[in-house]
């Protein structure tokens, strides 16, 4: 028997089990255990996802499908397109979460995923909720039942809904605790053929990938999730290239850029890792922190020692606003003054490469293009 307590019961177990995780890996399968208490499923996957392009940055995938099947998975869901397709859901405006059996009304077969993948494994109904917060999704659950089992409920549905804002934050507060520090291994190449197989590789790329924040499937022994996923955004991209910004198990950033390589008879990916850029690391952590473009431009004028009325003065704004704004990045920061906010969250590991933004955004933009020098 199941009533309105054994639910909020485990939702607030879950919340609980996430919060107390540290580090994002670990927040993911924090939560996943506890869910599984209350909603049974086969395998699962935990993926760590960019806010801003929705690509895969890390996550665990061991508990999911094999690593023979992770190649045809990102194909699918980062070039073919298929229901409950991450950037889809995003999108919709509806519940962050959905299943394979209500979207396609019981009919899974109309599924390429299911087809492809679940299928030929026994597996059947698919359920996915996106971790959201600040209204931003930092990662996702994905758990697969048993083609034996009946189909996620409703109140199943209901409660992973109602746990996409607390996991959500959750995730996003963990990645505020990964500091920025250079690391000193050099950038590595790797190139992939259009089917993913690996047609050059170093030991330094391999050191780097082995770093990434990520529990790769049972019996990986390719790449990791992440760099498939950049790969084929790669060769789908109009541009033909795409970058990512992403967490390693050390507590640092590993960036990894992909590009789609014309001529021949078929097109190749190659793929650059190694250490995050001061700009994605800075644009990184200030997502994370959930900051408005508005408080971005005050942080940065405090960041260089500018005062409140040269704040105002520079930004147009009334010194009572600026005030308002600092306060707001105290809080969301975790501090209670300007001196601490530059000598414990950015002196040490931002200011000194952080580069001039004149547009205030805290994606960076415009340091990307004139490079990444002090």
């Amino acid at each position: 028997m199941t009533g309105p307590t054994h639910w909020q019961n485990a939702y607030r177990r879950t919340v609980r089990a996430a919060q107390d995780a540290t580090g994002p890996v670990p927040v993911l399968e924090a939560a996943a255990a506890e869910l599984a208490r209350t909603v049974p499923f086969e395998l699962w996957a935990g993926v760590l996802l960019d806010p801003d392009t929705l690509l895969n940055v890390g996550g665990v995938y061991r508990h999911g499908v094999g690593a023979e099947w992770m190649p045809r998975m990102l194909d699918i869901e980062y070039r073919e397109g298929d229901a409950l397709q991450m950037p889809a859901l995003a999108r919709s405006g509806a519940a962050p979460v959905g299943t394979l059996h209500t979207g396609l009304g019981g009919r899974l077969e109309r599924s390429t995923r299911y087809r492809d993948i679940y299928r030929p494994q026994g597996l059947g109904d698919e359920m996915r909720v996106l971790l959201r917060d600040a209204g931003r999704v930092w990662g996702a659950l994905v758990m697969v039942r048993d083609a034996g089992g009946p189909p996620f409920s409703a109140a199943e549905t209901d409660l992973a809904g109602r746990l996409s804002a607390p996991l959500g934050r959750a995730l996003r507060d963990s990645l505020t605790a990964v500091p920025g520090g250079r690391d000193p291994q050099a950038r590595a190449m790797v190139l992939l053929s259009a089917e993913y197989e690996v047609l050059t590789t170093s030991a330094t790329a391999r050191a780097w990938f082995a770093e990434l924040a990520e529990v790769p499937a049972s019996g990986a022994a390719g790449l990791p999730a992440t760099a498939y996923g950049v790969a084929a955004a790669a060769l789908r991209s109009a541009g033909g290239g795409c970058r990512v910004c992403v967490p390693t198990r050390s507590g640092g950033w590993a960036g990894i850029e992909g590009w789609r390589l014309e001529g021949g008879s078929s097109p190749q990916i190659a793929l650059s890792v190694g250490p995050a850029s001061p700009p994605d690391r800075i644009a990184a952590l200030l997502r994370a922190y959930a900051l408005t473009p508005r408080e971005c431009q005050v942080l940065r004028q405090v960041l260089r020692g500018a005062s409140t009325a040269q704040i105002a003065t520079g930004l147009a704004l009334s010194p009572l606003t600026v005030q308002d704004h600092l306060k707001s990045v105290f809080t969301k920061t975790g501090v209670r003054s300007r001196r601490e906010l530059v000598g414990q969250v950015f002196f040490e590991q931002y200011l000194p490469e952080l580069p001039p933004d004149p547009s205030g955004q805290c994606g960076l933009r415009s340091a990307r293009s004139r490079g990444t020098g002090r």
